[in-house]
């Protein structure tokens, strides 16, 4: 098992609270964005030389294993205004169900993210964003702790502003080397209530099947800037099915980096 920082391993509208506090709030300037700490991603990509870095601690559960990520390790660079390179692992902690505790090296995650459609020429943020997930020869997937690999997620990302409230959408399917192939489903919405914080919400569904046989997480988080180069990235969620193998919590709490060539 694999926790990815933009979508973890073990949900379809925007919340009301987010929509009902855009009603109220002052005009506030937007950068609202789905990723870390949340699992859907968004078209957003960090800009031209820039570099994104985010370094977590991730949790999730269900009711037979507990697995952490720490220190979780995700690295973005943009390359051009509209092409973002990643690559993300992290040293995982397993508490498994066969009463084992091991540790090891995560599988590596190598993605590239086009944004071809712009809000500020189509009304619409639009993107495809491939991502390749690899063993790592330390063994991690042997003893339980990585899928093995190699496995293929293709989603496509689409984004729009309504004044300080982001709406996103994330629809893709992972391919999988051995395990059954999934769909993944995931709507956002983000707020920006100042120019420092902004809260963050989803529903993010994978499984077989999208509406049935699937993996339904309701989660909620807020980014907080600390400087103009750091920011504070915390979530927490629950599954709403059950069964042994669904979701039971998830979180994360972690450090965003930004420095580059231009101004964030």
């Amino acid at each position: 098992m694999i926790i990815h920082a933009n979508r973890h391993r073990i949900p379809a509208g925007v919340s009301l609270l987010s929509l009902a506090l855009v009603t109220v709030l002052e005009p506030a300037v937007l950068y609202a964005q789905g990723g870390p700490p949340m699992l859907t991603d968004d078209p957003g990509t960090p800009g031209n030389g820039n570099w994104e870095i985010n370094l977590a601690y991730i949790e999730e559960r269900n009711k037979l294993d507990q697995i952490s990520s720490f220190p979780h390790i995700d690295v973005n660079y943009g390359l051009g205004e509209s092409i973002q390179l990643k690559f993300e692992t992290g040293w995982v902690f397993a508490n498994l169900a066969d009463g084992g505790s091991r540790s090891g090296l995560d599988d590596s995650l190598v993605g590239l993210k086009w944004r071809f459609l712009d809000q500020s020429k189509t009304g619409l943020n639009m993107s495809v964003y491939p991502q390749l997930t690899a063993e790592n020869s330390t063994g991690s997937a042997a003893r339980g702790i990585a899928p093995p690999g190699p496995n293929l997620l293709l989603p496509v990302e689409v984004s729009r502003d309504f004044g300080k409230l982001q709406v996103v959408g994330e629809v893709g399917y992972e391919v999988m080397r051995s395990a059954e192939n999934e769909w993944v489903l995931g709507i956002l919405g983000a707020l920006a209530v100042s120019e420092r914080l902004e809260l963050l919400s989803e529903v993010h569904i994978t499984g077989p099947k999208l509406f049935s046989e699937s993996d339904v997480i309701l989660n909620f988080g807020f980014r907080q800037e600390l400087t103009p180069h750091l920011k504070l990235l915390a979530s927490a969620g629950t599954g709403v099915n059950n069964g042994p193998n669904r979701t039971s919590f998830i979180a994360y709490l972690g450090i965003q980096v930004l420095f580059g060539e231009e101004k964030h």
